[in-house]
């Protein structure tokens, strides 16, 4: 590092001090520049920790609520299927229902549920078919066991 050059004042003058470009300043004058030396090294501090307060309020109050709403819309789109699903089902509960007040719906009701049939008709039942019996395989250990 270079050292300025100093010059030695009179007696009861000012201590001056030589600058880069040469020029004598007086010590106040270099005394206030160390003060804004120390001001710019604050500010360099300052600046960015202003920046970063502005980066999280802006998370704060854009990012995250916006990641909120997003979540609230798919939600609310899910909801709003579902209620159409849950509508039409009602649509067809209403028409079941309209259609058990009549006396026709009633009596086929009637007939293919319970068995029932009018005075003078004959109702015969067919029973399904039998089921087949278990066939088990002829290898061992199965050939051994009695039908």
């Amino acid at each position: 590092m270079i050292r300025p050059f100093r010059r030695r004042a009179a007696a009861g003058a000012e201590p001056v001090r030589a600058t880069r470009t040469g020029a004598a300043r007086p010590a106040d004058q270099e005394a206030r520049s160390r003060g804004s030396r120390a001001v710019g090294a604050a500010g360099r501090l300052v600046v960015p920790l202003v920046l970063v307060g502005l980066t999280v309020g802006v998370m704060v109050l854009g990012v995250f609520p916006t990641r909120t709403w997003l979540d609230q819309r798919a939600t609310l789109r899910a909801s709003e299927e579902r209620l159409a699903e849950l509508e039409e089902v009602n649509a067809e509960r209403r028409a079941q229902v309209e259609a058990l007040m009549t006396d026709a719906e009633i009596e086929r009701l009637a007939r293919e549920e319970y068995g029932y049939a009018k005075v003078g008709e004959e109702v015969y039942h067919v029973l399904p078919p039998p089921r087949d019996p278990v066939r088990l395989p002829e290898a061992w250990p199965f050939n051994r066991m009695v039908p």
